[in-house]
Formats: C-alpha cells, sequence, structure tokens
C-alpha cells in the first residue's frame, strides 16, 4: 500500500513524527509531504485544470508534485490542527485543488452532480489535532472530511486527536487507525 500524508502542522511536533514512525513500521511506502515547506497558490476556479490542460492546473506550483504522489497511492491522510471545525489555509489551498483528481465531465450519484474520479477509488484519512475536547469542532472536521471524500468518491475515516492528551495514547489512536485503513 502507498500512502501520501499531508502533514498541515505548523512545526516540529511529536504527533507528527508518531505518524511517520508507525506507517514506516507497518512497511508501508510514503510520501510524506510537509505543506508549510510547499509553494502552493490557491485556486482560482478558472476551471482551465478541467479543459485547457486536463488534470493540471496552469499555474505553476508545488501541487503538480503531490497529484503524481497522490494518484499513485492508495490511501491520503489529511494531518492538520483542527480551526474552528476546518483545516488551516495551508491544507485549504491543497484540498481545493484535489478536483484535478477528477475527469472534468459529470456524472449523478445519489442525485448530486458529481465528476468522476481519475485515479480509482482511495481512502481519506483526517486526522484532526486540537487541545482539549470540542464535540461541535469535531463533529464539524468530520463533516468536512466526509464531504470531500464523497466529492472524490473515496472512502474515508476522520478523527481528532487531544494534543494534550499523553503520547503513548495518541501512538495507539494513530496504530488503530493505521490498522483500518492499510
Amino acid at each position: 500500500m502507498s500512502i501520501v500524508v499531508l502533514d498541515a502542522m505548523e512545526g516540529r511536533n511529536s504527533i507528527s513524527n508518531k505518524l511517520r514512525e508507525a506507517i514506516i513500521s507497518r512497511g508501508e511506502e510514503l510520501s510524506y509531504i510537509e505543506l508549510r515547506d510547499m509553494n502552493i497558490l490557491p485556486c482560482r476556479s478558472c476551471d482551465a485544470c478541467g479543459y485547457r490542460s486536463p488534470g493540471k492546473c496552469v499555474f505553476d506550483d508545488d501541487m503538480h508534485d503531490i497529484h503524481r504522489a497522490m494518484a499513485r497511492s492508495s490511501a491520503i491522510i489529511l494531518l492538520t490542527p483542527v480551526r474552528f471545525g476546518g483545516y488551516p489555509s495551508t491544507l485549504k489551498k491543497a484540498v481545493d485543488k484535489f478536483m484535478h483528481m477528477c475527469l472534468p465531465s459529470y456524472g449523478v450519484k445519489d442525485g448530486h452532480l458529481i465528476h468522476p474520479t481519475r485515479y480509482g477509488s482511495k481512502m481519506l484519512m483526517g486526522i484532526g489535532v486540537q487541545q482539549g475536547c470540542s464535540k461541535g469542532r469535531e463533529a464539524s472536521f468530520s463533516r468536512l472530511v466526509e464531504n470531500n471524500a464523497w466529492n472524490l468518491q473515496f472512502e474515508y475515516k476522520a478523527v481528532v486527536l487531544d494534543s494534550t492528551g499523553d503520547m503513548e495514547s495518541i501512538g495507539q489512536n494513530i496504530e488503530n487507525l493505521l490498522k483500518e485503513v492499510c
């Protein structure tokens, strides 16, 4: 199994390290991308990626490399702080360009108009990190990951970890999540 991790955490942290170690120890192929080091331009909704240059943004940024890794992967993990129930801007800019993973045509699924997937179905896992517990933010985050996965016709799993918890417990949660998707 090939896994792409899009790490939107602001700096070096033990949760990122635990996730990386857990994937490597399982022997999975890993592309670990720290978004804070990437140049990702905002999507301008120009639709050129659908017709003029199918599957590729006409603006040159680091998303081209990220898309190549995602196309080859079987699972995509979003590791991110939870901001008001959603993603920080570094991850939001990348997720906005996930539609490059789809064809420009439309189909109908469950009464909704959606784009067919370009590279087959994958697993999208959202791992949110927050201080303390907030059921409202957890629910919003889970719904956001679900909607992103639904738009891409991917399977999904979302979880929010408490960064104030002990690292042994967080590491076990990460291991359990990986067992579910790998």
